[in-house]
């Protein structure tokens, strides 16, 4: 089991590099885990939460907790995130 976990975390680290997750910011667990069922076609919940947990573990994933609720930025690169500035203007030029 030991080493199908891990090749189970290499695999996600892989995707998630390949699809550049780090643009995707902060998302929650849920999003997150969604993520790595598609990569790994695993439904069940606690196999997923162990991968995850290996992965923050790890430090591939920070944390950032907003009010209530435990956002995650998957970051292997260590660079720091600047959050996207939306101005709320359009213009049709």
């Amino acid at each position: 089991m030991i080493a199908k976990k891990k090749e189970l975390v290499n695999l996600v680290i892989l995707s998630f590099k390949y699809e550049n997750a780090f643009n995707l910011g902060y998302l929650n667990f849920r999003e997150w885990s969604n993520k790595i069922k598609m990569i790994t076609d695993i439904d069940k919940y606690n196999v997923i939460r162990i991968l995850f947990n290996e992965l923050i573990k790890d430090k591939i994933f920070e944390k950032k907790k907003v009010k209530r609720t435990v956002l995650y930025l998957f970051n292997p690169y260590k660079r720091e995130y600047k959050e996207p500035v939306c101005s709320g203007v359009v213009s049709f030029d």
